[in-house]
């Protein structure tokens, strides 16, 4: 038996968010949406200073027949500084990249520099593994009675 939408709607956040959980759960509209801010750090080099933010969201958006469909979001931004030593030249750049399609991605980073999660200073580690916030969700949608759309939904 399939759980009424407006229920399941009202009960993701409760059900699926977790207080030592990296990522968080909320509801806009029709849709659930899982959302993981992974990176968010200045890393430092030997000529260079960058300011990375990295975020991951994935979209299970409910339709009135008892079934969801997927979209996964991905963005990345970064702004640097750099300095040539040779010609005593600074350079500054800002770069932007977005996704929204179907994805799976595993990612890793490491580099010297400052967490702004928390403040750290010294090696700055992120980890992405879109699979942490799908499957819950999905596994979520399941057990209240819902199937997911087609092929491609």
């Amino acid at each position: 038996m399939t759980v009424d939408k407006q229920k399941v709607l009202q009960d993701a956040p409760a059900v699926l968010n977790k207080p030592d959980q990296l990522w968080q759960v909320e509801v806009q509209g029709d849709s659930i949406i899982g959302h993981w801010k992974w990176m968010d750090a200045n890393f430092i080099s030997l000529h260079e200073v960058t300011d990375e933010v990295r975020e991951y969201s994935f979209t299970a958006t409910l339709d009135d027949k008892g079934k969801w469909k997927e979209l996964d979001k991905t963005s990345e931004k970064a702004k640097a500084v750099t300095a040539n030593v040779k010609d005593g030249k600074i350079g500054f750049g800002t770069s932007k990249d977005t996704f929204a399609g179907k994805k799976t991605q595993k990612s890793f980073q490491v580099g010297i520099g400052k967490d702004k999660t928390d403040g750290s200073l010294g090696v700055v580690v992120a980890k992405l593994d879109t699979t942490l916030v799908k499957e819950p969700i999905r596994a979520y949608l399941t057990s209240c009675g819902w199937k997911k759309a087609g092929m491609f939904g």
